[in-house]
């Protein structure tokens, strides 16, 4: 497993990835998190609706938690993709409807963490997100359809595995 502990002088460069089942056989696997509350301290996105626009408004901001969770040890980088299917956007408002769609969120979130990922020797996880159209009981049809439309962005983008 590697432990990214730099000093000011050292390479935080990688080339190399090392495949999740042999990250797992040497010991623990360790994935960033807590994306929505940090980047929501910092300003980025907005309490309640939680959704992340702030992949596509301000990717910066979410290139630096990863970096940040990738100097900390982190072994994965998440995509920052929680709530981002097309019947959480329509359920907080039309302005996340009309301004992103799953897609375009999605993928932003995965070129983000492959960027990351592909300079600490990381992996990435394509973050697979709950869906409201199940609490609201919309059928099983409904449900698979939401999660179908992440994965398909997932593996357009080459993530590594998926996680939820």
């Amino acid at each position: 497993m590697l432990r990214r502990t730099f000093s000011k002088t050292q390479s935080r460069t990688f080339s190399t990835k090392v495949p999740i089942l042999e990250r797992l056989s040497k010991g623990p696997v360790l994935g960033d998190g807590g994306f929505v509350f940090e980047l929501e301290k910092r300003g980025y996105v907005k309490a309640g609706p939680w959704t992340p626009e702030a992949t596509c408004e301000e990717p910066r901001a979410v290139e630096q938690l990863h970096i940040e969770f990738a100097r900390a040890g982190s072994d994965v980088m998440q995509t920052f993709t929680f709530y981002a299917s097309e019947d959480k956007l329509e359920n907080w408002g039309q302005y996340c409807k009309d301004a992103y769609g799953t897609k375009q969120i999605n993928d932003a979130a995965c070129d983000i963490a492959h960027k990351v990922a592909d300079e600490y020797g990381c992996l990435v996880a394509g973050g697979i997100s709950q869906t409201p159209n199940y609490l609201s009981g919309k059928g099983k049809e409904a449900v698979q359809k939401v999660f179908q439309q992440q994965c398909d962005s997932f593996t357009s983008k080459n993530v590594d595995f998926f996680n939820r």
